[in-house]
């Protein structure tokens, strides 16, 4: 995998407590509710975009165990249009790894069955950017499939 497969990324805030005390309410503690808090924000970002929205997906044993996507939810939130074009293919936890378990791994994602990718822009969501890790490998899948560019928009972006 390049480390150059994206083209540009953006990062709405920058983690602290706060945002680490609202990801923990928000993920762990199934607090729904809170994907309205950055909604504003979120659709001020995507909005000028012309491009093709895809969330990050959680793996569907994760999803079931969490009872909701946290990413889509989000997304939701904010009213922005998005299409579910990825399958995470294992169940393996980013925040659980070091930085040299994350960079060392193997194809997080693959493009559903049956999708037809567009030479056109896409830009990625996700909750939280550490190491790119998660980011890289849903680009390298779409990229591989036929995108011309993608991008990514995350809502909190952690120091390495």
């Amino acid at each position: 995998m390049r480390g150059d497969v994206l083209h540009h990324v953006k990062s709405l805030y920058t983690y602290n407590e706060a945002m680490r005390e609202y990801l923990h309410q928000y993920k762990f503690l199934q607090d729904v509710a809170l994907s309205g808090v950055f909604a504003n924000e979120l659709r001020n970002e995507l909005k000028r975009k012309n491009a093709i929205i895809v969330p990050i997906p959680m793996h569907l044993d994760k999803k079931i165990e969490r009872t909701f996507s946290h990413v889509e939810e989000l997304l939701h939130a904010a009213n922005i249009p998005f299409e579910d074009l990825l399958v995470k293919t294992n169940t393996e936890v980013m925040g659980e790894k070091t930085r040299e378990e994350r960079l060392a791994m193997r194809h997080l994602f693959s493009i559903k069955e049956g999708t037809v990718i567009q030479q056109t822009t896409y830009i990625l969501v996700d909750d939280i950017y550490t190491t790119g890790t998660t980011l890289q490998h849903a680009a390298t899948a779409l990229l591989e499939a036929g995108a011309e560019r993608v991008e990514a928009v995350t809502l909190i972006r952690a120091e390495r």
